[in-house]
């Protein structure tokens, strides 16, 4: 049959030609849509960025308030010789376990040792509470990387998994009662416990 009694060829070449023009516009809107959905979640990003960051600043703001008070605080008192109850000027009464019972409780001699520990004298905090002289070097350089956290929105990234709620968590069980086992041991085989009687101011 010649070419012009066959009008589906051109019927078909037509077809042909407006799917391929068809199939060129489906891309080039696949390819804005693609464009647009990643600069909506770039947006999203960085609004979640600005919220995260805001967020930690409030954080580190609280933070560094309360370790500078208590930084502070610790720095006008003084220790007592006595290696406990420096917490009594600030009105507090003496400890009722070590009245009680001649032994320490987990946080006996903490606040001498920070206020130790604010003057320098890091063996006679230690001697007082192992414990409290690590807590004001951590309270410290907890003040120093809330600083930090205020000014940049983010806590230093190599510090980041130490700042865990359940990492701070342990490590102040550790510390507390590791000190507190260690004061009794070294009480006990010094005769210094059971105090026989203890002293109230």
């Amino acid at each position: 049959m010649p070419d012009a009694d066959r009008p589906g060829d051109g019927a078909t070449g037509s077809a042909g030609f407006r799917a391929e023009r068809g199939g060129g516009d489906s891309a080039a809107e696949i390819a804005g849509a693609s464009a647009v959905s990643d600069a909506d979640a770039e947006l999203r990003w960085q609004a979640y960025l600005r919220r995260e960051r805001r967020r930690n600043r409030w954080i580190a703001a609280a933070v560094l308030l309360g370790a500078t008070a208590l930084l502070g605080v610790s720095a006008r008192l003084k220790p007592d010789q006595r290696g406990f109850g420096t917490h009594q000027q600030l009105g507090f009464a003496p400890c009722g376990v070590l009245v009680r019972t001649g032994f320490p409780c987990p946080t006996c001699g903490m606040t001498t040792a920070f206020a130790n520990t604010m003057r320098g004298r890091f063996l006679a905090a230690a001697a007082a509470q192992p414990g409290g002289l690590a807590l004001a070097l951590l309270t410290a350089a907890g003040a120093a990387i809330a600083a930090w956290t205020l000014v940049r929105g983010e806590p230093p990234r190599r510090l980041g998994w130490l700042l865990q709620p359940h990492v701070i968590f342990w490590a102040l069980l550790i510390i507390l009662l590791g000190s507190w086992v260690f004061k009794m041991f070294a009480g006990l085989a010094t005769g210094e416990y059971p105090m026989r009687s203890v002293m109230v101011k």
